[in-house]
């Protein structure tokens, strides 16, 4: 018994025994260093998912701030969120090793991204430019843009930062070089979100990790008198077309600058950066442009008047040769811009003006200025809007006023009232038949002789001319406007009321583009309906006076509206493009609500804007009341119109629609080029 029991106790013995000796040899295989690289490997898959994680994370915020179904609150604390993670997220390592589609694809097209390698004194960089635009529903604008740039010179050195917030530049190439003042990045690309003009130059520099905008120099850069610099806005510079061209940028082949072309392969400029951070022009393509381009005798400044709550913008001329000769037009056009602010000198007096120009004319010969803006008077009940001009004869260094171009006659009042004149605003039309024949004459004769006061303005009549028509203006109650402007051509002026032939031979010389000989086939009334409350006569640059013709038409049995130019036998001149509300709703049945001729973007050529109501043509259960829709139809050189998509949807989309002076005011804090 005891052998036994001694015999089992050998056997535990020696398996204990066994057990150690095996965990000794266990642990002698573990050595620190394994150890250390296991517990790396899993912290490596851990991030590994952790930014995978926050990716995905990220796209679901994108979603959320495109998902138009959201609360908007919900949608912009979002996009916050949206740019800041990105921008965290761009600073990981692992976000290097995604090439630049894949990127785009991941976040649904909605980012635009460049990348580039560049060899440096310090060895390899490389840098990635990422836009993103946000959508124009939830920053109730429709040129908020962001931009964030990406660098690395090893994937464990990655660095990344948001250098624009909000802003309407669309970078679409750069380049990096090295500098006397260290590693630069020069941003090229375009302004405006609709159109390839103007475009812009940008300059930053890394300073430690760190991009920082910097000035450029443009003291040596003499332009073309083609091409126009924006000065002042020196970070970045910003040039365009005179000609308003459709323009491009690209780098040069040397990298140190950019090519920027336009439609004329005539007008090209290349910007080249000098080692000191000045800029120039390529000499011989400066030659050329010299040689070809006509030269302008004058050019334009703004000046502003910025007191007592009075703000006025005006223009002085520059470039004039004749130096004299400027500096006295200068102090016309100075005086009558700020004619009567004596009277509001006192800072406490209440009053609020603000007043902006557009220039209607501009020749060798002649210029005419318009003035525009609000008056308003502390505990006043509304604001009045003023207008004004100032015409001048720049050959004989003077004022022009109506009666030194018409006799203010019998003949010339019988010829407004006939008729002939249109109104500027087509629902104005018929109030110039509300003065008696004496009352015009008297009101006419004193046209543009300003009595010195701004509230005397408000009660004066005043003239301008542009290319092809003489217009006037004469005041109106409040509540049709408080003033009213209409235009007659220069060719429907007969010479027995014509004033100093010598003005009236260079007046005229612009060529009549009237086409209303040019008529095409008849308007089919039984295919479209005219809606005659809202059919106007308007003078148009490109086609002269013509008929604007609101209609409805049935294609697929659904009534959509229809507008066209009509000449005076009812022929077609042109057909607009389909307007906006046709693409999802149904038009109302007498749903035009306003029609205006205006030049909404300033190029010198009237626009049409349109406002109609619309619905989903469903009677009973799911009937959509009725809403309104607005478009704008741009006016081009080659006689044509043409509308911008984006611009319709963020117009109504942020329902800036409800009268033409919203859709005016909203489009003119856009930048929009169509010519």
């Amino acid at each position: 018994m005891n052998y036994l029991k001694y015999g089992r106790a050998s056997c535990i013995l020696l398996l204990l025994i066994s057990c150690v000796v095996l965990n000794g040899c266990m642990k002698e295989q573990d050595s620190p260093a394994t150890e250390t690289n296991h517990a790396l490997s899993l912290q490596n898959d851990d991030k590994t998912i952790s930014y995978s994680k926050k990716l995905d994370t990220l796209v679901k915020k994108l979603h959320i701030v495109n998902d138009e179904n959201m609360d908007s609150d919900v949608r912009q604390n979002k996009l916050q969120n949206f740019t800041q993670d990105l921008n965290l997220l761009l600073n990981e390592p692992e976000s290097v090793g995604m090439k630049d589609g894949e990127l785009v694809e991941k976040f649904d097209n909605n980012l635009t991204i460049l990348t580039k390698s560049f060899s440096l004194k310090s060895g390899q960089l490389n840098v990635r430019v990422m836009n993103y635009r946000a959508p124009k529903t939830v920053t109730g604008t429709i040129g908020d843009k962001y931009t964030f740039i990406q660098w690395w010179s090893t994937k464990r050195l990655v660095h990344a930062q948001m250098i624009e917030d909000g802003g309407p530049e669309l970078t679409t190439d750069f380049v990096v070089r090295d500098s006397d003042q260290g590693i630069q990045l020069w941003l090229g690309g375009y302004v405006s979100i609709y159109h390839p003009d103007p475009v812009f130059v940008d300059l930053w520099e890394l300073s430690g990790q760190k991009w920082t905008e910097k000035g450029i120099n443009v003291g040596k850069m003499k332009l073309p008198n083609a091409w126009e610099l924006n000065k002042d806005m020196n970070e970045p510079i910003i040039l365009e077309s005179r000609q308003h061209d459709s323009i491009g940028i690209e780098v040069l082949d040397h990298g140190d600058g950019f090519f920027i072309n336009s439609d004329d392969s005539e007008q090209n400029l290349i910007i080249e950066f000098s080692k000191s951070g000045e800029v120039r022009i390529d000499s011989e393509y400066s030659t050329a442009l010299n040689t070809h381009s006509e030269p302008q005798s004058y050019e334009f400044i703004q000046e502003k008047y910025s007191e007592n709550g009075i703000v006025i913008r005006y223009p002085q001329i520059s470039k004039l040769k004749d130096i004299a000769k400027q500096k006295y037009l200068n102090q016309i056009l100075k005086t009558e811009a700020l004619e009567g602010l004596q009277d509001y000198a006192d800072s406490n007096s209440g009053v609020h003006v603000e007043i902006d120009y557009e220039i209607k004319r501009q020749s060798e010969r002649f210029l005419s200025v318009q003035y525009t803006g609000i008056h308003y008077v502390k505990d006043a009940a509304y604001p009045t809007h003023m207008f004004y001009t100032t015409n001048l004869d720049m050959k004989q260094v003077s004022r022009i006023r109506l009666r030194d171009l018409v006799k203010i006659e019998k003949p010339f009042i019988e010829l407004i009232k006939s008729g002939k004149i249109t109104a500027v605003q087509p629902e104005q039309q018929g109030l110039i038949g509300d003065f008696t024949k004496d009352d015009l004459i008297k009101l006419l004769t004193n046209a543009d002789v300003t009595k010195g006061s701004l509230a005397e303005v408000e009660m004066e009549s005043f003239s301008y001319f542009t290319n092809d028509s003489l217009g006037v203006s004469v005041p109106m109650a409040h509540v049709v406007g408080d003033h009213a402007e209409y235009e007659i051509r220069f060719a429907q002026i007969p010479e027995n009321i014509r004033q100093n032939e010598e003005l009236w031979s260079e007046l005229s010389s612009v060529e009549d583009q009237s086409v209303s000989t040019v008529g095409g086939e008849k308007l089919d009334t039984d295919q479209y309906e005219v809606e005659e409350s809202q059919s106007f006569q308007t003078t148009l640059e490109g086609f002269g006076k013509v008929r604007f013709v609101s209609t409805y038409g049935y294609p697929e049995g659904l009534r959509k509206f229809f507008f066209f130019l009509l000449d005076d036998q009812g022929h077609i001149l042109y057909s607009f493009p389909e307007f906006y509300g046709n693409h999802e709703w149904v038009a109302r049945f007498g749903g035009v609500e306003a029609v205006a001729f205006k030049d909404v973007n300033k190029d010198g050529l009237k626009d049409v804007v349109v406002i109609a109501n619309v619905d989903n043509g469903i009677h009973g259960p799911g009937r959509v009341d009725e809403f309104p829709m607005a478009e704008i139809y741009f006016q081009k050189k080659n006689k044509t119109f043409t509308t911008l998509p984006a611009l319709d949807q963020a117009l109504n989309d942020q329902e800036h629609n409800q009268t033409v002076k919203d859709v005016i005011q909203y489009v003119s804090e856009q930048r929009i080029i169509v010519n």
